[in-house]
C-alpha cells in the first residue's frame, strides 16, 4: 500500500502537466483524482472491515477452544488430583476431631470447635511471624 500511493502521485503530476493546456483536461484530471480517492477509501474501508471480522471470529473460536480444553483437563487430568486432595483434607479433619474427642470426651462439640479454631488462629499467627522474619 505504501508503494501504490507515491505512484498515484507521480501519475497525477504527469497527467497534470500533459493536460495543463486545456481547461477540459484540468477538469478531467480533478474528476480522476476524486474517483481514485474514492476508490482508495472504499478499498481501505472494505479491508479494515474484513480484518475486524476475521479478528473477532478468530477470538471467538480461540475462546471456545480454550474453554473446551479447560473443561477436558478438569474432567480428565485433575479429577483424581482433586479427589485425593479432598480425601486427604477430610481424613486430616476427621483425625483431628477424633483426637480431640478422645482427649476430651466430655467436652461439648461446640467447645471442641472453639479449641480447633483457637489452635488454627495461633498457628496462623506463628506462620505469619516466621514469614515476616525471613
Amino acid at each position: 500500500m505504501t508503494q501504490i500511493l507515491p505512484r498515484f502521485g507521480r501519475i497525477f503530476k504527469l497527467r497534470e502537466n500533459k493536460l495543463r493546456g486545456s481547461s477540459q483536461g484540468v477538469t478531467t484530471l480533478h474528476q480522476e483524482k476524486s474517483k481514485v480517492g474514492d476508490s482508495i477509501s472504499t478499498v481501505l474501508d472494505s479491508g479494515l472491515s474484513t480484518s475486524k471480522q476475521l479478528v473477532q471470529s478468530t477470538l471467538e473460536k480461540t475462546t471456545g477452544w480454550v474453554d473446551d480444553i479447560l473443561k477436558q483437563t478438569n474432567v480428565k487430568d485433575w479429577k483424581t488430583a482433586n479427589k485425593s486432595y479432598l480425601t486427604s483434607v477430610g481424613e486430616r479433619s476427621l483425625s483431628e476431631n477424633l483426637a480431640l474427642t478422645l482427649a476430651f470426651p466430655k467436652v461439648q462439640p461446640s467447645l471442641r470447635s472453639s479449641v480447633i479454631l483457637a489452635q488454627l488462629s495461633h498457628f496462623a499467627q506463628l506462620k505469619s511471624k516466621s514469614t515476616k522474619a525471613r
